[in-house]
């Protein structure tokens, strides 16, 4: 299954979007993407269903580690 955002983030080194390959490429670049994530927490036209999922999926990645996987 791929999935398309609407809009790519760019990574603020390289101006590159973010993309990962894989969930494995997401969970290694978990530190770049993290403030993308953070950032769309607080996005005011958001559901609080949206806000909820998207809480819980940022303390998640934050508590999965290389050796869980």
């Amino acid at each position: 299954m791929i999935i398309t955002p609407k809009c790519l983030p760019s990574t603020a080194a390289t101006g590159e979007p973010l993309t990962a390959r894989d969930v494995i490429d997401f969970h290694i670049r978990w530190d770049e993407f993290r403030p993308v994530a953070k950032s769309m927490h607080g996005l005011p036209d958001l559901s609080q269903d949206q806000a909820e999922t998207l809480y819980w999926l940022i303390e998640l990645s934050d508590r999965v580690h290389k050796e869980d996987l």
